[in-house]
């Protein structure tokens, strides 16, 4: 009897494990989408990003802690530690950096002043200087060289970070304007 019994279990329960599995649906995986701010119906995939890793960060790098996070500066970049080397890192907004690096230049946008170095846009911040999010219509002449270029509805951009910048002619020359971003 008991065999009968357990015989009997085990079928009713092989009989559920095989209707699940007929039931099973497929499941349609699809790589995350981007949308641009400034054109709200344009949809692109995003670059895979460039990573710089170093072995040490330079002897004079200066230490920031920022969001629970060490941060090394010098030269206008910032290093993060990772699996026994550093990353070149792209610093948060609102990092605080006690001077300017060499070869940043000034940027105005209306009546604001920004100071700009490799992708970064900088505020004054009593005798500090504070990163900021790009501001719109600013222009700069160099971009960094992992800046991507897209096309976007026939119109020709390029993104660094979730910058979003178009090539413009100026009085200075060849310039690039921040017309928006990409976020996620």
């Amino acid at each position: 009897m008991k065999a009968r019994t357990s015989v009997v279990i085990t079928g009713i329960l092989g009989m559920f494990f095989l209707a699940e599995n007929l039931n099973a649906q497929n499941v349609v995986v699809r790589t995350p989408r981007i949308v641009v701010r400034t054109a709200p119906r344009v949809v692109y995939s995003r670059p895979v990003p460039n990573v710089t890793v170093v072995r040490t960060v330079p002897t004079r790098a200066v230490v920031v802690n920022y969001g629970g996070l060490r941060y090394h500066y010098y030269g206008g970049l910032y290093y993060r530690y990772y699996n026994g080397s550093y990353l070149v890192v792209n610093p948060p907004v609102g990092i605080i950096i006690e001077s300017l690096p060499q070869g940043h230049t000034r940027v105005v946008v209306g009546t604001s002043v920004y100071y700009y170095y490799v992708g970064n846009f900088y505020v004054e911040d009593g005798t500090k200087y504070k990163i900021v999010e790009p501001p719109l219509n600013a222009i700069v002449y160099e971009l960094p060289n992992e800046a991507e270029k897209l096309k976007i509805d026939d119109e020709t951009y390029f993104q660094y970070n979730e910058t979003l910048y178009k090539k413009v002619k100026t009085v200075g020359g060849k310039g690039y304007k921040v017309v928006g971003e990409i976020k996620e």
